[in-house]
């Protein structure tokens, strides 16, 4: 079998603080209530398509080993791979390019973040393989576009373009995340899909595009294949370290005209600020969303979330359209509406030398 996953697991999750944090982020974290992290999740989806050695996992060196405990023994540890530095998306998949070239150049590659949501992973792996499929006999990047239920000004979005057959559309535009009547409008049409971040290619049509497209990128992979070879840590460091910090949208989705977009159908989250979790929880009749040991009296559209490891109670009184979360150090209160914006509370702490509660 010539393909391959990499799921991309060194993102720092900042707007799930204070819960998601420096040393478990977002990806080690069990958001979705069964006690399973967000990163076991996404490799136990992948293991329904690939066998575990085709599953490679990028991350930071920090997280490196804290990820390798959490998939022992299903992940070989040569397959958890350390980014030498944060250099984005684009530097996360040519790195994992010129890996696995050094594996299998026949490969097909799927790119996967590492702490989405996907509800029915039956339909996944169903579309997984699909684009599997048309990837290798249509020499085409293929994203998965998810159909909006609300015009959300969070994600940016894929304008579909013409019909391939079989759910599969080339892809007109990608649109950068837009205000809220542009959302809305998007919502109308019916000719748009959410841009999940996700991406099917084969390896030799990837390699090529970031020539053509991504140049900085494409010119990379020679001398990161052959550091790679060698155990050249230090080449590796310095080539890595002269990529662009940029995603691999803008680097290169953006830009190539040999993609297409599969309209999924399987239920999707990004899971990327504190309101998905009544997306994807169990809200009462008032729309409240109650995580650990809480009280809710008079609440509407709240979120009260106790991930405290002591006696600690929660409780809320007449509170409309709130998130509290306590954990043992922090607690955090804001608006619903400006959950996008708890990163900004990260960037405090960090700038005013309050590092311990990172």
């Amino acid at each position: 079998m010539n393909r391959y996953a990499i799921i991309m697991a060194g993102g720092s999750g900042e707007r799930f603080f204070p819960l998601s944090r420096q040393q478990r982020p977002k990806q080690l974290l069990p958001l979705l209530g069964n006690g399973k992290t967000l990163i076991e999740h996404a490799v136990e989806r992948c293991l329904q398509v690939l066998p575990a050695e085709h599953i490679l996992i990028i991350t930071s060196a920090s997280l490196q080993q804290a990820i390798a405990d959490v998939l022992h023994p299903q992940i070989p540890p040569s397959n958890i791979i350390a980014e030498p530095a944060k250099r984005n998306t684009a530097g996360c998949l040519t790195l994992g390019a010129a890996l696995i070239s050094t594996r299998d150049q026949n490969a097909t590659v799927a790119a996967l973040p590492a702490d989405h949501y996907i509800g029915d992973t039956d339909r996944f792996a169903a579309a997984l393989s699909a684009a599997f499929d048309v990837a290798q006999s249509h020499g085409l990047i293929v994203t998965f576009g998810i159909q909006p239920t609300r015009p959300e000004t969070g994600y940016g979005y894929i304008e579909l373009g013409e019909p391939l057959g079989e759910g599969f559309y080339r892809v007109r535009s990608f649109r950068e995340k837009p205000d809220r009547a542009t959302a809305e409008e998007f919502l109308a049409s019916g000719s748009f899909r959410w841009n999940s971040g996700m991406f099917v290619y084969r390896l030799d049509v990837f390699t090529a595009q970031l020539a053509e497209h991504a140049p900085p990128f494409g010119s990379a992979l020679a001398p990161l294949r052959q550091a790679l070879e060698r155990g050249d840590h230090d080449a590796l460091s310095r080539c890595f370290g002269d990529l662009p910090n940029v995603s691999i949208d803008y680097a290169l989705m953006e830009r190539t005209p040999a993609i297409a977009v599969f309209a999924a159908t399987f239920d999707w989250d990004d899971l990327g600020s504190w309101d998905a979790l009544a997306r994807i929880a169990h809200p009462d009749m008032q729309g409240n969303v109650r995580i650990g040991t809480t009280v809710a009296l008079d609440c509407t559209g709240t979120t009260l979330a106790n991930y405290a490891d002591s006696s600690r109670l929660l409780c809320g009184l007449g509170l409309e359209n709130l998130v509290a979360v306590v954990t043992d150090d922090v607690i955090l209160v804001c608006p619903q509406d400006r959950v996008q914006h708890v990163r900004q509370i990260v960037e405090y702490l960090r700038s005013h030398g309050m590092d311990r509660w990172l």
